[in-house]
């Protein structure tokens, strides 16, 4: 198993993305046979309904996490919460997930969505596609 440092984390919610306060938080790749990451995040306690409310309903949802370094382009995960957890006024939300291979696929998505969308080309489209990376909008298909 390897243990890397959580720095963000975002649900994925059909058109949204979701932003959360992290106070701490870490990712733990078990290297085992299905692939499997485990998230811990520890997160202010007014979130704690909405994430019970994910555990409930037993569905996976998209998650992007940072991992290490903010400068890290995000990992997309499908993850479902394993266990919600209020720790005084912060919440400590455990994840079950598996990494989803994103970031050659999102940048050609993107590319893709920049040139049906926009009249534009040479330098015009690189200074796009660089903002657009940076901000990764969430793209329709």
């Amino acid at each position: 198993m390897k243990t890397f440092k959580l720095m963000k984390i975002q649900v994925v919610e059909e058109d949204n993305i979701r932003n959360f306060t992290l106070h701490d938080g870490l990712i733990i790749n078990k290297e085992d046979e299905h692939q499997t990451w485990i998230l811990e995040a520890f997160l202010d306690g007014a979130e704690t309904e909405y994430f019970q409310k994910l555990q409930q309903s037993d569905k996976n949802v998209e998650i992007l996490a940072v991992i290490s370094n903010e400068k890290n382009d995000p990992a997309g995960l499908f993850a479902s919460v394993h266990e919600v957890k209020p720790i005084g006024d912060k919440v400590s939300v455990l994840f079950s997930a598996h990494m989803r291979n994103q970031r050659n696929e999102y940048a050609e998505e993107l590319l893709a969505y920049i040139l049906d969308r926009k009249d534009i080309s040479g330098d015009e489209l690189l200074a796009e596609f660089k903002q657009q990376m940076k901000e990764k909008p969430r793209i329709k298909k």
